[in-house]
């Protein structure tokens, strides 16, 4: 498997972006709605950059580790609030297969938004779902900043070998600190 890992610069840096592009393409929503967990960070720098607070989630479960996912994602914890005519911006990090995404697309339109706009920062090209704007496109496993020690625990679980894990973009400090938290 390749990987990549993003920075903290990165994701700021694409999350300006996506603002820029989405003021150049007069998209103005009504709630930003960020997928739990790999879109809080970034939903949060959008709520920031586009002046808007009205900041809510929606929590999917479909990852088990690392390069594994479960069948079907699972909406764990639904929006509790009212989208019924809203302009809705869904954030993720990724669409890797897509199916969170599309998942809670579904829910949302279920839900009347009255319309999605999704936005992510990566998009792999086999996902079934397509963003209506991303910044980067790769095949490779993105590791984001805010999963760097659960992707070390995962690849140990794994029983990658300490190179392998370098290899991936993990600083030897870190897999050294994660391993005295396990063992």
């Amino acid at each position: 498997m390749y990987y990549i890992r993003l920075s903290w610069d990165d994701i700021y840096h694409d999350c300006k972006i996506i603002a820029r592009e989405l003021r150049k393409k007069k998209v103005n929503t009504d709630i930003i709605i960020g997928i739990a967990r790999g879109g809080l960070v970034p939903a949060r720098i959008l709520s920031d950059l586009l002046d808007n607070d009205e900041l809510h989630t929606v929590r999917v479960k479909f990852y088990e580790s690392v390069g594994k996912t479960a069948k079907e994602p699972k909406i764990l914890h639904a929006t509790q609030f009212s989208i019924s005519g809203k302009k809705v911006l869904l954030v993720d990090d990724i669409a890797d297969t897509g199916k969170s995404l599309r998942a809670t697309f579904n829910h949302l339109k279920e839900r009347n938004a009255s319309e999605i706009f999704v936005v992510t920062l990566v998009k792999k090209p086999h996902s079934i779902f397509n963003p209506d704007l991303y910044v980067r496109e790769t095949s490779a496993w993105v590791i984001f900043p805010w999963e760097v020690y659960e992707t070390i625990r995962e690849l140990i679980k794994q029983g990658k070998s300490e190179e392998e894990i370098i290899n991936a973009g993990i600083k030897r400090e870190e897999l050294e600190e994660v391993k005295k938290e396990i063992y």
